[in-house]
C-alpha cells in the first residue's frame, strides 16, 4: 500500500447531503455523525457516494456498535442503489468549532468502525465538518490499521469534488444477483391505491407527468407550479414501494443525475412522495454551486449535453447567476 494516505472523491449530491445534515443537525450537546458509503476505486482513491445520520439507539459512537445490525444494513441497501459497488467506506462528525480534532468518543466511534470483525477494512475515510460562524469546513482524513494499532489520529488527505467516478483496477467479487423484481408489482391493488395517491398528492403542487417503463419502474416527472417552476426531475418507484424507497434524479445529458436528501436516504412507509419531493427542491437550491461546478466540468469535458442541463437547473432555481448563464450559453453553442 501506499505510503501516502488516499485522496477522498466525494460526489456532488453526498457534498449536498453532508450540508443539509448541517442543518438539520444544530443541536448542541450530542455527538452527532453517521456513516459514509463508497468504494475504493483504485489504491490512491476512496469514492464517497452517499451518506448517513445514526440515532443514538443505533449505538453510534460506543464500542458495541455494528455495521451489520438491520438498520444500517438497510442504509447500505439504498447507497447500493446509487452505486453498486457501494459499501460501508467511513464516519462522518459534525463540530460546531473550527477544530477538526476527533473527541475521545469520535476516536473510539472511528476505531471501531475500521476493526469491525465483519468486515477486513484497510482503511477508512472520516469527515469532520466544522460549522463555525455560518460557515461550513468538511477536513478529510484516511484512518488504517496502522494509526489504531499506535492510537494515532487520522491522516489529513485532500478532499475532491467529483461527478465522474475513477475507474477501477479490479472489479470486486460480488454476491450472485438476485432474481430480477416482477415487472407488474404496481398492479397489487394496495400498491396501486398508494401510487394512485402519490399522485393526487404530487399534482397539488407539481406538473406531473407518471410513466410506466418495461421493466416496471414507475416514474414521476415533476416540475414545480410556483416557484422553481423551470425545473424539472423524477421520482422512481419500483418493485417493493413503498417499503422500498424510491429514486431521484435530474437527467443530465444522456444520463440520469442522481439526487439524494436526509429524507429520502432515511425513507419510511410513512412518508409521502411530496414530502421527498419538496425536500429535494430545497435540497437543491442549497447545492448550487455543487451543480454549477459539475456544469463547468462536464463543459471543460465536452459533455455540452450533461453541461448544458446541469446549467439550465441552476438557472431554472436561481436566474440571477452570470456565471451559469455565461457557461450554459458557451455549452449551447455548439449544440446549435
Amino acid at each position: 500500500m501506499s505510503q501516502e494516505p488516499p485522496i477522498i472523491l466525494i460526489t456532488p449530491e453526498a457534498r449536498a447531503s453532508l450540508g443539509a445534515e448541517v442543518d438539520r443537525g444544530r443541536v448542541t450537546g450530542e455527538l452527532t455523525g453517521g456513516l459514509l458509503f463508497g468504494y475504493p476505486t483504485d489504491e490512491q482513491h476512496r469514492l464517497v457516494v452517499s451518506s448517513t445520520r445514526l440515532s443514538a439507539d443505533v449505538g453510534f459512537g460506543q464500542r458495541d456498535f455494528s455495521l451489520d445490525q438491520t438498520r444500517t444494513s438497510r442504509q447500505l441497501e439504498q447507497a447500493t442503489g446509487l452505486n453498486p459497488k457501494a459499501t460501508y467506506c467511513g464516519v462522518w462528525y459534525l463540530h460546531r468549532t473550527p477544530d477538526r480534532e476527533l473527541t475521545d468518543a469520535e476516536w473510539v466511534q472511528t476505531q471501531t468502525t475500521l476493526e469491525d470483525p465483519d468486515f477486513r477494512f484497510d482503511d477508512i475515510v472520516c469527515l469532520v465538518l466544522c460549522f463555525y460562524y455560518a460557515e461550513l469546513k468538511i477536513h478529510a482524513s484516511s484512518f488504517n490499521r496502522h494509526h489504531s494499532a499506535r492510537g494515532q489520529a487520522p491522516a489529513p488527505t485532500e478532499l475532491r469534488l467529483t461527478t465522474e467516478p475513477a475507474p477501477t483496477q479490479a472489479t470486486p467479487t460480488r454476491p450472485s444477483s438476485p432474481p430480477p423484481p416482477p415487472s407488474d408489482w404496481y398492479k397489487s391493488p394496495q400498491v396501486a391505491s398508494r401510487l394512485n395517491q402519490e399522485h393526487e398528492r404530487l399534482a397539488e403542487k407539481y406538473q406531473v407527468e407518471p410513466a410506466l417503463a418495461a421493466d416496471g419502474q414507475v416514474f414521476f416527472q415533476l416540475s414545480p407550479k410556483r416557484k422553481y417552476a423551470q425545473l424539472t426531475f423524477y421520482l422512481v418507484c419500483e418493485a417493493g414501494f413503498p417499503q422500498k424507497a424510491p429514486r431521484a434524479y435530474l437527467r443530465a445529458g444522456d444520463k440520469p443525475y442522481p439526487l439524494s436528501s436526509p429524507g429520502l436516504s432515511n425513507w419510511s412507509v410513512g412518508q409521502w412522495l411530496v414530502e421527498v419531493a419538496d425536500e429535494l427542491v430545497k435540497w437543491m437550491v442549497f447545492s448550487l454551486d455543487q451543480y454549477l461546478a459539475a456544469g463547468e466540468a462536464a463543459l471543460n469535458r465536452g459533455d455540452y449535453h450533461e453541461a448544458a442541463d446541469l446549467l439550465a437547473a441552476v438557472l431554472a432555481i436561481e436566474p440571477r447567476t452570470p456565471r451559469a448563464a455565461r457557461l450554459l450559453a458557451r455549452a449551447q453553442a455548439p449544440l446549435d
